[in-house]
Parts: C-alpha cells; structure tokens; sequence
C-alpha cells in the first residue's frame, strides 16, 4: 500500500493545499509552525475520521484543527492498495453526525462501496488507538503500548479476539470465586475458613455438656431456699409499712403549719419593700392608666413636632419673605391686576411689533415666536437631527429583531430545563441497579443451594458477570445523561448571553439617540402625539415661514408708536409697584423686564409663605402641648424613687410591675394568714411512740436484707437460665456439626478444583501469547544491531526484551529493569526499534505506509544517520512518509 496525492481544503492552518507523494522515501522538511503535524494528523483523519465529545473543556482534536475562516474543513487523499487506486474524501462538521464521507474508484471515477467510513480498521486490521500505536509514529510519542486490537493481530487471530481478551477476566472471576473460600480476615473471612471455625466452636461447646448438667442441678435447689427467704422478708416490710404511713400523716401536719408561716413571713417582708417605694401612696390602677395615656401621647407629640420640623423652611428663606411682606402680604385682586396690566404690557408690545402686519399673519408670528422663544436652530443642527432621526428608525429595527433571538433563545433554554428535570434516565439507572443486585443474588443462591458441578460454577460466573455489567451501564448512563444535560445548558446559556448583551447594546444606541432627539425638542414645545421624524420636519418648515415674516416685521415695526408709547406709561406705573419688590430679588425691571415672571415669583412667595404661618402655628401648639405632658409625666414619676437615667417608658414599666407585685402580694398575704388561722383551731396534740426517722431505719434494714435476698435469687435464676442457653447450644452444636463436616469437605473439593482451573488458564494464556512475543523480540534486536554499532558488544552484558503489554525492559545480570534506567536518546532508540519490530509482526502481508513526525529530535547526530539510512531500507518494502524541521535530520542526497 501507498500513498499518491492528497488534497487540503481547509485543516488547522492549511488551506487550499495540494502535494504528491513522488517517493518510497517521501522526506517533508519544513520550518516550525509551518504545519507538519497538521499534515500528519490530516492523513490519520482520511482514514480513521476525527473523534466527537460533548466536552467543551478539554480541546479535542476535531476542534483544535477546525479552520478559523470558516473554510471547508476537510479534504482528499489518493491512494494504492492491491493494484487499485481510490480516493478519500472526507468533510468534517462540528459534530460527527455532520461529516461527510466518500470513496471513489480514481480509474472509473464512480463511487467506491470497497471500504465504508471506518476504512482505517477495515484497511489495517486495528483501531484509531492501535493505529498511533504502530505505524503511525508523532513528534515526542515513539513509545507504545498494547491494546486490545493490537493483541489480537499480532496474533493473526481477530477472529477470536474477544477469547483473549477475557483470558484475565476468567482468571480473575477464578481468583474471585476462590477468594470466597479461602480468604482470611476479621470483617470478610472466607467460607472455608468459617465453616473451620464453627467446627472448633461446636467442639469446644460440646466438651463441657457433663459439667453443665451437675451445675443445673445444684442451682435449682439454690432457688428454692432463696424463695422462702424472699416471702418471709417481704411480709415484715409491708407491716412496716403501714406504721411509717400512719406516722407520716401526723407528722406532715405539723410540716406544713410551720412551712406556711415561714412562706407568710417572706411575703410580708417583700410587701414591706414594696411600701417603701410606694411611701407618698400607691397609685390607683385608673390613674396609671392615664399616666400611660399622656406618655404615649407625649411621645406622638415629640415625633410629629420632629417630622414637622423637618419640613420648614431654612432661615434664608423666611428672611426673603420677612422683607418682601413687612407692609403686609397683597391679596389675590391685587396679584391679579398686575397680571392683567403685565398682560396688556406684552399685547402692547406685539402690536408695536406687528402694527402692519395682518391679525392672521400677526398671531402665527406670535406662535413662531413661541415656539422658537428658547432656541432657533440653524441648518446644521436641523441636517444633524435628520440623520439622528433615520439611525434611530434603523436602530428600533435591530432591537425588535434581536429581542426575538432572544425570546427564542430563552424559550429554548426553558425547554431544555424542563426537559432535564422529567428526564427518566434515574429510573434508567435504578432498573439497572436493581437488575445487577439481582444477578448477584441469583449467583449466590446457586452457589449455596445448588447441587456442585460445571453447570453450577458455569451459572455462578454468569451471574456476576451480568451484575458487574449492569452496575457498570447505571455509571455510564447517569454520567452520559448528566454531561448531555449540562453541556447542553451551558451551550444554551452561552448564546442566551450572547443575545442578550446585543440586544443591551443596541437599546443603549437607541436609548442615546433618544436622548440629543428630546435635549434638542426640548427648546420647542410641540403638541403630544406627534413622532420624532414628524417634529423634526416641522420645524424646518416652521423655521423658513418664521424667517420670513420676521422680514415682513421688521418693515412695518419702523411706522408703529403709538402702541409703543401707551405701552412705556403703563411700564412706569407697574413698575412702581413692583420696584420694592424686585429689589429683594435683584432684578433690574427698567432694563431686563420681566415683569410677569416676577409676578409669578411673588404669587408662588405668598403661598409659600402662608404654608410657612400656619405650619409654624401648629408646631407651637405641639410644643406647648409636650411640654404641659412633660410636666405631668415629671411630677408623677417624683412620687417614686427611680432611676432618673431611665426613659419614661422603663420608668413606667417599674412602676406597673410593682403595683402588680403589691396587689399580688397583699392577696397571698391575706389567703395564708387565713389558712394558718384554720390549721390552729382545727389541730390536736401530736403523740409519738417511734418517729419516722425510727421507723425508716428499720425499714431501710429490711430492704438492704431483702435486695440481698432478690439479688443471690436472679443471679441464680439467671445462672439457671444461662445453663439451659447453654444446654440447648449443646444439644445445636452436635446436630450443626454433622452438617459443617458435610460443607467442609465440598469446600475443599471445590478449592482443589478452582485451583487447577486457574493454573491451567495461566499456562494456556502464557503459551498462547508466546508464539507472537518471539518474532516480536528478534525483531528488536535486529534493528538494534543496525541502529546501534556497539549493540552486539552491549548484549553480552545488557539485553532488552518486550513484555506482553510491549513494554521494554533492561535486562542486566539476569535482573528486569524499567526503561527509565536509560537515558532520553537512548530510550527513544529502543522504542523506535521496538515500534519497526512491531510493524513488520502486524504487517507480514501487505506493507502499510508509516508516518513519522520528527521523532529523532533526542538522537546524536551519528544515531541520526543511522536512522535515516534505516528509513532509507525500509522504503524499500513499505512507503515512508518523514516529516521534520531541520537538515541535520534530513538524508543528505
């Protein structure tokens, strides 16, 4: 097999790349970064595809050669096989359900179904894994490693690659099997073992069985005469008893008279407190209440007399107010003919203004003025606000579109949440769970109730093995199914963001546009209804008629006096009026005019001003009303020594707790001295013939006879027990150990048979691995000696062999050592050895391609010539495709 051209449309860094492969020796030389390992992975990609994951962490290879232009990813590779040429073509997508995939026949140019989309494992007889393993050789990787479809080749036998696969996984379910049995431990021992020990348990319990019975005899007569003893004790303590009884009812009697005198005296002596604080006389209950009436109304005051005071105004301006209304404040009639003479004022002036102009023509220049009062555009500020206008008419297209996307994109992330919270993948999960539990139970009843045989080991093995399954399928389904729901969010919330930041930027645009449209509107006053654009038109217009008739004006503003004379007189008499006035807000009428809008100030003055009187009237009367409660409050709290600290609520919660305390008090007072009263003229003489105490003692030393008596009594009964407990586990030991004889010896037979299985599984593995090791191992040692000139003389003392997991070993002095012994070059030539051995097993037929991404970078420049020469007799037999970046490992021609 070879390969002849290929080309790259887009892959990583290439673009648009084609190359032929004219020699056996194909030697590709080129700078760092010009993308030699990009080519290489590009020729494994035509093979084996690019591998998919839902992981967004880590970047696969899939996304790390992805073309940033967004130029097709993929492209074509040309090659001969068995005298026939085809032709690759692969697409790839973001996902692998996007690839694309075809084969041609170069000689017919019509599709090829000689090989599917998995042609790399069909072609090579391995894996993608095996594949980098073996022929295919990137930068800094020499090394390799066994893999399951590698172990199958070698031998040349795929067809039974799953027999050889579960050579370990036999031995291990052996090894388990007979773990059960043999294994040693204080918390999982084996069931040989166990059943060992119960035998000893049994043994031991029945060697005592004479002895035991001698003892049940002695004590039954023990208990008897313990019986007797009980029944004579007890019947002396129930007559004691009954005197201590009698005794103790006198005797309380007496108790109780003097505990109630000595609880009166401490009840007396606590009122006695209490009417030292109440020395100038307790209060009554309606008086308090009123006490705590005026203090909450007290407290009503000071918070209303705070918040008002808040709301008046600061001292400046009661002094403007002060001088503007010392002569008294002007009524409304008053206000109201300076408005109409200010009034007449204006209209005089227009006329003087417009005294040839029509009454038509004369009030719309008054509404140009109007409305152009504050500011009168020019042709550049009317041009800018028309190209404002048409972005922001752009702009509220953008923002509806965009809020869409966003809507979608939300709806979508709703559903995907929704979706994941009623996924059923748990309930997945847990018949998985359950099944396995199952198959684990089963594989244990057979192993304890079934009759013994091959079928029954055969059925054991089963059943753990489809136990370990489906536990093994509930981790992956509830680790797939948590990564589906979470990379899908995550992707989800990415765009939702995306849109949303977008959709924030254009309404900040808008918003911005707005912003100078209404700060340049503002200087004109508009009817509401009308849209921007609309405005914006209207005052270009408005703005040329405006110009216009001013023109018309100022010719006829020449010929007009009358109005302007008539209008000076009735200045000089408001003005008057108004001059005391102007002066507190320092405005100069005869020069700047404004006379309506001092008017105004002064009306919004006098109302503001009233507000001020009649907010200050009430604020002294709350005061006057606080301080007549802070009076009273002050003269009741006087009549009673406390903490003046204190605030007039606390003050008032001592006192209400020590008028209840009194009241409470004086009632309990009376109530005893009442019962006391009672207890004198009802009792009589209290005789005594032994006292409590006397009589107690007595009874004490019956009890201690009796506890005596009780305890030698349960003990025996307890020893009684104990020998039947004992007696009965006796008569279970002797029938139990019949049956633990019976278990042990098939315990035994069935060790004996797990270890021969498991010996000659080991023997059988063993001698079937090693009919593919030789070849492996001679040839590693060939290309050693054609590598390495002092090889042959290295080997009488340091030799290298391959193990079955085709890891290389130092052997030294007949003892195994890792490969770390070696140094860098050194080991990257062992393995380079090991890797052409492997290739010449794997490929005894049809001589495959290898490619090498400059893997001789820890070589010595003579190691390097050597390999290249090596290359150079491979590619005799097989292509060699050799990338590297530098002529000192490239073949000198």
């Amino acid at each position: 097999m070879r390969l002849i051209s290929c080309h790259i449309t887009g892959f990583g860094k290439i673009e648009n790349f084609d190359y032929d492969f004219t020699d056996d020796f194909q030697i590709i030389m080129e700078n760092n970064g010009w993308g030699k390992t990009t080519f290489a992975a590009f020729l494994k990609a035509m093979f084996f595809g690019m591998e998919y994951s839902r992981a967004y962490k880590t970047l696969n290879e899939r996304r790390h050669y992805k073309p940033w232009n967004n130029t097709v990813y993929g492209g074509n590779l040309v090659f001969e096989l068995s005298d026939k040429k085809y032709r690759i073509e692969r697409i790839f997508g973001d996902k692998d359900t996007d690839d694309t995939f075809a084969l041609y026949d170069v000689n017919t140019g019509l599709k090829s179904d000689a090989f599917s989309e998995n042609l790399g494992e069909e072609i090579f007889q391995v894996d993608r894994e095996s594949f980098e393993k073996s022929i295919f050789i990137p930068e800094a990787a020499l090394h390799t490693e066994m893999t399951d479809s590698l172990n199958a080749k070698m031998g040349n036998i795929a067809s039974v690659k799953d027999d050889i696969n579960n050579f370990d996984a036999a031995l291990d379910r052996v090894e388990e099997a007979k773990k059960k049995y043999t294994r040693k431990g204080s918390t999982n021992n084996g069931l040989l073992n166990v059943i060992k020990d119960e035998i000893t348990e049994c043994q031991s319990k029945i060697e005592i069985k004479a002895a035991t019975l001698d003892g049940h005899e002695k004590i039954e007569l023990k208990i008897k005469d313990d019986i007797l003893k009980q029944n004579w004790i007890e019947a002396e303590k129930r007559d004691l008893s009954e005197k201590i009884a009698e005794q103790s009812k006198r005797e309380q009697q007496m108790g109780a008279y003097k505990q109630q005198k000595e609880y009166l005296a401490e009840k007396q002596e606590a009122m006695e407190e209490l009417d030292d604080f109440f020395a100038k006389g307790m209060p009554t209950l309606e008086e308090h209440a009123q006490i705590q009436e005026i203090e909450r109304q007290y407290d009503i005051c000071k918070r209303s007399e705070k918040d008002l005071a808040i709301t008046m105004p600061v001292a400046s301006f009661v002094d403007k107010w002060n001088r503007l209304f010392e002569d008294g404040i002007p009524d409304a009639d008053t206000i109201e003919s300076w408005r109409q003479e200010a009034i007449e004022i204006q209209t005089l002036t227009l006329q003087g203004e417009n005294a040839k102009l029509s009454e038509d023509t004369s009030h719309q220049l008054m509404e140009y003025k109007f409305l152009f009062s504050k500011k009168e555009p020019t042709e550049e500020e009317l041009e800018s606000m028309e190209q404002v206008v048409t972005k922001l008419t752009s702009l509220e297209g953008r923002i509806l579109e965009h809020d869409e996307v966003y809507r979608n994109i939300k709806a979508k992330k709703e559903a995907a949440d929704t979706k994941a919270k009623e996924s059923t993948s748990i309930g997945t999960v847990f018949l998985l769970i359950v099944l396995g539990v199952a198959f684990t139970l089963g594989g244990l009843a057979v192993a304890f109730w079934s009759e013994p045989g091959a079928t029954n080991t055969i059925l054991q093995v089963v059943a753990f093995a489809a136990s370990v399954g489906c536990i093994v399928a509930a981790i992956m389904q509830l680790v797939k199914n948590t990564s589906f729901h979470k990379d899908t969010k995550n992707d989800i919330e990415g765009r939702l963001e995306e849109a949303r930041e977008a959709l924030e930027k254009y309404k900040q645009q808008q918003e911005e546009l707005r912003r100078i449209c209404n700060d340049f509107l503002s200087n004109f006053r508009f009817a509401p209804g009308k849209s921007t654009q609309q405005m914006i038109y209207d005052i270009r217009v408005s703005l040329e008629k405006y110009r216009h008739l001013l023109d018309e004006e100022r010719a006829a503003v020449s010929k007009s006096t009358e109005a302007i004379e008539k209008m000076s007189e009735l200045q000089i008499h408001l003005y008057t009026k108004l001059e005391k006035y102007a002066a507190v807000y320092e405005v100069d009428l005869y020069h700047e005019g404004g006379a309506a809008d001092l008017i105004e100030k002064i009306s919004a003055d006098i109302k503001d001003y009233r507000a001020y009187l009649d907010d200050k009237e009430q604020l002294d009367k709350i005061k006057t009303k606080r301080e007549e409660q802070k009076r009273l409050l002050d003269s009741y709290f006087a009549r009673f020594p406390l903490d003046e600290t204190a605030s007039s609520v606390d003050k008032l919660g001592v006192i209400t707790t020590n008028i209840d305390s009194a009241n409470k008090l004086q009632q309990e007072i009376e109530d005893l001295e009442e019962k006391l009263k009672k207890f004198v003229d009802e009792s009589e003489d209290i005789e005594n013939e032994e006292t409590v105490e006397q009589l107690q003692e007595k009874q004490s030393q019956v009890e201690e006879q009796l506890k005596e008596i009780v305890k030698a009594l349960n003990q025996d009964i307890d020893a009684r027990t104990e020998l039947l407990r004992t007696l009965d586990e006796i008569d279970d030991a002797e029938n139990r150990l019949e049956v633990l004889e019976e278990k042990k010896a098939e315990a035994d037979r069935r060790v004996g048979l797990y270890n021969e299985t498991e010996k000659y599984l080991k023997l059988a593995k063993e001698n079937f691995l090693a009919e593919y090791m030789q070849p492996l191992r001679e040839g590693m040692d060939r290309y050693l000696e054609m590598l390495d000139k002092d090889y042959k003389k290295m080997s009488k003392n340091i030799s290298y062999e391959i193990s079955m997991d085709l890891e290389v070993k130092v052997i030294v002095d007949g003892g195994s050592h890792n490969k770390d012994y070696l140094s860098r070059g050194y080991q990257d030539l062992v393995a380079l050895c090991a890797r052409f051995a492997l290739v010449d097993v794997l490929y005894d037929k049809e001589k495959p391609m290898i490619i090498l991404d400059d893997p001789f970078t820890n070589f010595d420049k003579e190691k390097i010539e050597r390999a290249l020469n090596l290359l150079k007799e491979i590619s005799q037999e097989r292509q060699i495709i050799y990338f590297t970046c530098h002529e000192s490992r490239a073949l000198k021609r």
